[in-house]
Formats: C-alpha cells, structure tokens, sequence
C-alpha cells in the first residue's frame, strides 16, 4: 500500500512538473503556437478623447490582457505606451494590483494624456504625404508579485494600423465693433475653424469668452444649438461678443498706451458631436493668447477686413 501511495504521488509530481515545463516553453517561444496559442497577449485601442484644452488631450484607452497558460497572474503594476509612427505619444502606469485568472482575460479602461504638440506634428506629416492612417504600437511591461513562469516582469505588445485622428484647429481671425449704445455695445471676432478629417464635426452650444489688457472677461457670448464643421474644410465664423460701454472706454484708454502691442485671450469651450466614435462626446477648453496686431496681420493675409 504505501508503495501504491507513493507511486501516485511520483505521477502527479511528473504531471506537475510537465505542465510546468508546458508553460514555460509556450511562454519562452518567440511565436505563439497557432493551435495552442499559449502565450499571454495584450490588445489595446484608443476608446474615447475627453477632454482637449490648447495643449493636452486626455483620453482612455481599452486594454485587454489575455491569459491562456493554466496558471494565474498575479500583477503588481504594470506600465505601458502607445507609439503613431514610432514616436511615443503616450507613456504612464497603472499602479494597482491585477490579477488574471488560468485560461481568463481582463480588461481595463486606462487614462492617458498626450502633448497635442506631439499629435498634431505627426498628423501633419502624414497629411502632406496624403495619407489619413498611421501605424500605432502598443506596448505594456507587466510587473509581477512574485515570479510568473520564472520572470519578474513581462512585455506584451501589438501593432495596429488605425485611423489618424485630428483635432479641428481654431484660430483668431478679426475683430469688428458693430454695435455701439450707450449701455452696451456687440464686438463681432472672427474665429477661423480647420477640420482635417475625412468626417465632419459638430460643436454642440459653442460659448466665447475674451480678456483685453487687464479687463478680465470684457466680451462674453454664446452660439446655442450646433455649429456644423465640414470634413477637410477651412472656413471663418462671426461670433457676436456683448460687452459693456465701460469695458469699451477702458479698453481705448488702455490702446491709447500700448496700441496695437494690447495683448489678449480669447476662450472657447464647446462639446464635439461627431459620427467618429473617438470624438464623438469631446469636450473642448481652448485658451489662445496674442496681441491686436497678431489679429490685425492675420486678416490683412486672409483678404478679410
């Protein structure tokens, strides 16, 4: 009997140590096997662009991390990065505890930010070569609790060829005061909106806000309803702005000082309803800074006074 006994423990010991073993070489194999495909895997997507001020872009990302081994995973932390044409557009971590059952997936909806800086000059490259896609990288480096298969850590990564994505660009284009009474006059900025994309765009109650010198918010206004944005369109829109007699006596007696050199902001805010599901639900928070004579330039170029 007890020769029995320990023959049946010799077997499940062998079993214990062959699975082992069969985990190990799927793992190490540079390929995953087509049939068996045991080898842990990761997918990841940009899901959705939330919020985009004159600088950052944040946006969530969809990560699925697959599991077929029989063993479990357990993740301290795990960090990751997405490249568009081979240049890191984003790169944080994820620093909570993740654990992905034997033969399970997980998925994750992870934050991101992005320098719109980094965005838009890849975009503009692969518009002048005509092209409206771009090849992104997906990375992530697991970080495990204790060893999974004997290794601390682990690299996933895909390659995905996607759409490129463009933010429609907003620039100030002219001013003009139409209205001026006694108790309160309209100033009429002239915003030139650029949309890039193959799909058109909507800006849902669009509202406008301008400092001039030191007067804070001296024209405030609003466009309620939708504001349609062709697809690879340029065109200029009049935006009324009311503003206070006071406020425009103010701002003379400040132009008599330093003139044209008046620096500014103008603030725009609106929500993007678009038929691109990344887009579509954006919220908008631009702010741009200049001076009169910046404005003034812009419209003697565009043939607009």
């Amino acid at each position: 009997m007890k020769n029995k006994g320990a023959t049946q423990w010799i077997i499940i010991l062998v079993l214990m140590a062959a699975l082992a073993f069969a985990g190990w070489y799927f793992f190490k194999k540079s390929d995953p096997d087509p049939v068996t495909g045991l080898k842990p895997r990761v997918e990841m997507a940009i899901a959705h662009i939330g919020d985009v001020t004159d600088s950052t872009i944040k946006m969530e990302l969809k990560t699925l991390v697959h599991n077929p081994l029989p063993v479990g995973m357990h993740v301290k932390k795990f960090n990751y990065l997405v490249k568009m044409n081979g240049r890191t557009v984003v790169e944080d971590h994820y620093g909570k505890p993740l654990t992905i059952n034997a033969a399970d997936s997980s998925l994750l909806t992870l934050p991101a930010k992005v320098k719109i800086k980094n965005l838009r000059e890849e975009g503009d490259e692969e518009a002048a070569k005509g092209k409206d896609s771009a090849d992104y990288h997906f990375e992530t480096i697991l970080h495990f609790e204790k060893p999974f298969l004997g290794k601390d850590s682990l690299v996933l990564e895909m390659d995905k060829r996607l759409p490129l994505y463009r933010l429609p660009m907003i620039k100030m284009a002219g001013y003009d005061l139409k209205k001026f009474g006694l108790k309160e006059s309209e100033i009429v900025v002239k915003v030139e909106v650029a949309n890039l994309n193959p799909f058109s765009l909507e800006f849902q109650n669009p509202a406008y806000a301008m400092d001039l010198g030191k007067q804070k918010r001296f024209a405030e206004g609003a466009v309620k309803g939708i504001t349609k944005v062709k697809s690879k369109s340029k065109d200029v829109y009049e935006i009324p702005l009311s503003v206070s007699l006071g406020k425009v006596i103010k701002a003379g007696a400040q132009m008599i000082g330093k003139g044209k050199e008046l620096p500014f902001t103008f603030y725009f805010k609106t929500k993007i309803k678009s038929e691109n599901e990344v887009l579509d639900g954006s919220n908008m928070n631009l702010v741009m800074d200049g001076e009169l004579k910046d404005i003034e330039a812009f419209q003697k170029n565009m043939g607009r006074k």
